[in-house]
This record gives C-alpha cells, structure tokens and sequence, in this order.
C-alpha cells in the first residue's frame, strides 16, 4: 500500500487518485479550488488546499493543468504548483518521488521542474527526493476507466530504483509498459 498525494484535483488528478484508492492506496488529493475539494471531500475523500506530505515516503503525481494555446502550453498553474511541491519537500523529512503526469514540452521534468524542487526544497535530486515523467494518456470522458485499464503505461527516470518503484505501482492497471532513462523520451511520447 503506497501513500499518494495527487496534486492538482482535476480530471486527470481525479481520475488518477480514484484508480489508486480503487486499488487500495492512501490518497489525499490536493487543490487550490475550494469547490473541488469540498468535492471530494463529501464523496469521503482526503481532500486538502495545501500540500502535507509529513515524513513517510509518498509518490507525489503533479497532475497540474497544462492548457494547450496553439502551438505551446500554458504553463503558469503547474509551476506554481511545483514550486509548492518544492517548498513541501523542504519541510519534510522523507525521501519521496516526485511524478510529473501533467502534459509538458519535452524536457520539462529535468529542466524547470527539476530546478523549482530544487531550489525550493533545498535538497538534490537523488538524494532528497526522485523524480520521474509518467504521462498520462486519459480522455476527458473516459478518464477513470482509462487510468484503471490504460492502453499503455510509460515510466521515465534517471534513477532504475524509481522506475522500479513506479512499475510496481503502475504495472497492476495494465496495458502494455515502457520504461525509459531519459523523462524527455517520456515526455515525447
């Protein structure tokens, strides 16, 4: 049983956190929208505004919104929302693993969002927190289910104990698994 806090409670945030309470996972989901966690709370939820992940390791799902303008992405919540992450690491005592699952440009898990935890947390990828790219692959309508039975799961890591750790976690849902050393392969997927 793994301890998950999804960050950012929107389609895709929700649909991952309820597949992984369906699978018997500690879940609390985290946002910044009253209405939703007041949401999510009435359905029986752990639903909070802001981010505690206290010392126990935990898998922390950047599921932040990421909305498509053309050609780019508008990226201003999910580094918001990173930073948060950052500033809760640096309050903790765990070692936990940070999941970019939100849609970025290639090169956005080690290139800014490695750089806010970082500064944020003031510890080092590695050694005070894991990092990893799994991006998602739901459709709006059929997100629940298409978390529960994806059609494919991709891992992506530096680090082969994170992505162990990751398959372990994922590999129980299906679909076919690709596991990568580099979060941009990921992230162009």
């Amino acid at each position: 049983m793994a301890r998950i806090v999804i960050i950012g409670s929107g389609v895709v945030g929700t649909a991952t956190g309820r597949g992984f309470v369906t699978a018997g996972h500690d879940v609390t989901f985290v946002d910044i929208l009253p209405a939703r966690i007041e949401a999510l709370a009435a359905e029986g939820f752990d639903a909070k505004s802001e981010i505690e992940i206290g010392d126990e390791p935990a898998f922390l799902f950047l599921t932040l919104p990421t909305p498509h303008l053309g050609k780019s992405y508008d990226l201003t919540a999910f580094h918001s929302g990173v930073a948060s992450v950052g500033r809760a690491l640096g309050r903790s005592g765990g070692v936990h693993t940070v999941v970019v699952r939100s849609t970025v440009p290639p090169g956005t898990t080690e290139g800014p969002v490695l750089a806010a935890l970082e500064a944020g947390s003031g510890k080092k990828v590695g050694d005070g927190f894991s990092l990893a790219s799994n991006p998602e692959f739901l459709r709006a309508a059929s997100a629940a289910d298409d978390f529960r039975w994806p059609w494919m799961t991709v891992i992506a890591s530096r680090s082969k104990r994170t992505q162990e750790r990751l398959r372990d976690l994922l590999s129980p849902f299906g679909g076919e698994l690709r596991m990568f050393d580099d979060p941009a392969t990921a992230e162009f997927i």
